[in-house]
């Protein structure tokens, strides 16, 4: 029972540690593949005050490692079914669900300062950051933790003590040039980089800065031919895998050296070519999935057009103008899906079956559940640490909390799990140490701030509600992010430059973000120079000034084996074909 169970558990730790146990109040941010474990966990631990956030709703694919959930759970709260089950493994536990974005601002500092500890389970950078600075904005201590395929990391922060989670840059999602996704697409991802773009720009928002907005006008007098799905499909197609590549073709400079142009695909040729390609590796694939399968060129002509069609569809034609594409969304990964497969026909690049399609268009690898069930054992032992340390006043660098990863199968040292100690604060770090970022942008004419903010300051940077000051005046307000007739009465002018609003290189800009409770300096310099090839944005983060010589020398070594290892934990296994692998992981 449940008394002999918790008994058990006070032997094992000991009486002073249980009831440290029994007392903690945690919050668990993400109920997914770590957040699962990581929640039947804690209350077979003992731990009786937990509150868990989670955004998401269970998906059938979802069920094969996230192992609280069923197939009668489909499309509810992870948050609140996770909860539910666990409490069968202890009703006595109190177990609190918000079903909810943790960048509501519900979930502020204020919430945030109600716990003892924050316990991290999330599978994206933006989501992470974001609770990295709450808990340094709070001052508490943050269990962060992530996995990808068979490698995982346990960490510990707290301000003042630890590194952050923004200490040291992570990688980002590649950011290709726009020459090679409008015109010069050389490898699957360059086309299905294309084929979500468009899927925005027709059925999205309307956004400037999509990379195909020269399309907007075609496609949008393609989708007025009538209220017929499979008319404007049909219209659709013949614009961007026929004529559009015919004007492409003509680009003769882009085919100078030696590569030869895209060859248009006209929609009755296209169903012509109803063979699929035979399945790599087998005789007859009769080992493989459907969706691992290659489809024909006809059947990805035909599943476009039907695409679209499900698009105009009575459930779905009301979403046209704010969908925003999800790789488990059937019908937007399906239009992803064929028009990247076409244009890949159309440039001579070996096409794909959705299985990859659908892995490269999330960014992600496939999440193991054992390397999830690791972590999440790791992630309660550090936090038993964590709350013995605290009880000490000890700083968490003098403890036995460590940074762990998990490396499989090419173990470091023949061990799976490999600790190192927890590193010093670094001191040029923009979000805890220095306070000071510094940007490049190619030009501050044609840099519009609104752009800047969401781009470089949201995106690049993190920050989920940046207001920007400029000599002590507020410059951009979240509130006013695109131009209006209110933002104009409030002042804000989103549309105008960075030269309009009075800035020139060396500017210095304060940045504040009061959700996150997070503030820095921004040093704005232009750089003309800059390589629209390499940064594509038109910006260029920069390092702000290291430490002094000789500060945090004992930590070099150890921040370049954990750089490494974070390297290796956001790239792709070396078995991945280079044709089909992702450019950047989602860590779950």
């Amino acid at each position: 029972g449940e008394d002999a169970r918790l008994a058990a558990v006070r032997t094992v730790l000991g009486s002073e540690r249980y009831e440290l146990v029994r007392s903690a109040k945690l919050l668990v941010v993400g109920a997914g593949g770590i957040g699962c474990e990581l929640l039947k966990n804690l209350v077979l631990t003992g731990f009786d005050d937990i509150e868990v956030v989670d955004l998401d709703t269970i998906d059938v694919s979802n069920l094969n490692r996230q192992f609280l959930f069923r197939r009668a759970d489909v499309d509810r709260s992870k948050a609140e079914v996770a909860a539910e089950k666990v409490r069968q493994f202890r009703p006595s536990a109190k177990i609190v669900a918000h079903h909810g974005n943790v960048k509501d601002a519900a979930f502020g500092v204020e919430f945030v300062s109600r716990f003892d500890v924050v316990v991290n389970a999330l599978d994206n950078l933006e989501a992470r950051r974001h609770v990295n600075r709450l808990c340094l904005a709070a001052e508490k201590p943050l269990l962060e933790a992530g996995s990808t395929g068979h490698l995982g990391q346990v960490t510990v922060i707290k301000k003042g003590e630890t590194e952050c989670f923004e200490c040291q840059a992570k990688p980002t999602q590649k950011v290709f040039p726009y020459c090679t996704i409008r015109s010069t697409p050389e490898k699957p991802v360059h086309c299905l980089t294309w084929a979500k773009n468009l899927f925005d720009l027709c059925f999205g928002p309307e956004d400037e800065s999509n990379l195909l907005a020269d399309l907007a006008a075609e496609m949008r007098q393609c989708q007025a031919q009538g209220v017929d799905g499979e008319v404007a499909g049909r219209t659709m197609y013949t614009s961007l895998f026929e004529e559009d590549i015919k004007k492409q073709a003509d680009l003769k400079d882009l085919w100078k050296e030696g590569r030869p142009p895209p060859r248009p695909l006209p929609f009755d040729e296209a169903m012509k070519c109803s063979t699929a390609p035979a399945a790599a590796g087998t005789a007859s694939g009769a080992n493989l999935l459907e969706t691992q399968k290659v489809p024909s060129v006809a059947a990805d002509a035909q599943g476009f057009v039907r695409a679209v069609a499900a698009m105009y569809a009575p459930d779905r034609r009301s979403l046209i103008g704010q969908s925003v594409f999800s790789k488990d969304d059937p019908v937007s990964m399906d239009f992803v899906h064929c028009a990247a497969n076409l244009r890949m026909e159309n440039y001579r690049i070996g096409r794909l079956s959705r299985w990859d399609a659908q892995s490269i268009a999330g960014a992600i690898i496939p999440a193991v559940a054992s390397t999830n069930a690791i972590v999440a054992g790791l992630e309660v032992v550090q936090l038993i640490h964590v709350l013995a340390e605290a009880k000490k006043s000890a700083t968490l660098r003098e403890s036995r909390c460590r940074t762990v990863w998990v490396r499989y199968p090419e173990p470091s040292r023949k061990k799976i799990l490999q600790p190192s100690r927890l590193l010093k604060p670094n001191s040029s770090c923009f979000v805890c140490g220095a306070r000071t970022a510094r940007v490049a942008v190619k030009s501050m004419t044609e840099c519009k701030l609104g752009a800047f903010a969401k781009n470089c300051m949201q995106g690049a940077l993190g920050a989920h509600r940046p207001a920007l000051y400029f000599n002590g005046t507020c410059i951009f307000d979240p509130e006013y992010p695109e131009p209006s007739e209110e933002a104009e009465e409030e002042g804000m002018h989103p549309e105008w430059s960075l030269t309009e609003w009075g800035l020139s290189s060396g500017s210095l800009l304060q940045v504040e973000d009061e959700g996150q409770g997070f503030s820095c300096n921004l040093v704005i310099t232009e750089e003309p120079e800059l390589s629209e090839e390499a940064y594509p944005g038109g910006f260029r983060i920069e390092a702000t000034a290291g430490p002094a010589e000789g500060e945090q020398a004992n930590d070099e070594g150890e921040r370049g084996m954990k750089r490494k290892a974070e390297e290796e934990l956001a790239g792709v296994p070396k078995k991945a074909s280079a044709e089909v692998s992702a450019e950047v992981v989602d860590l779950d």
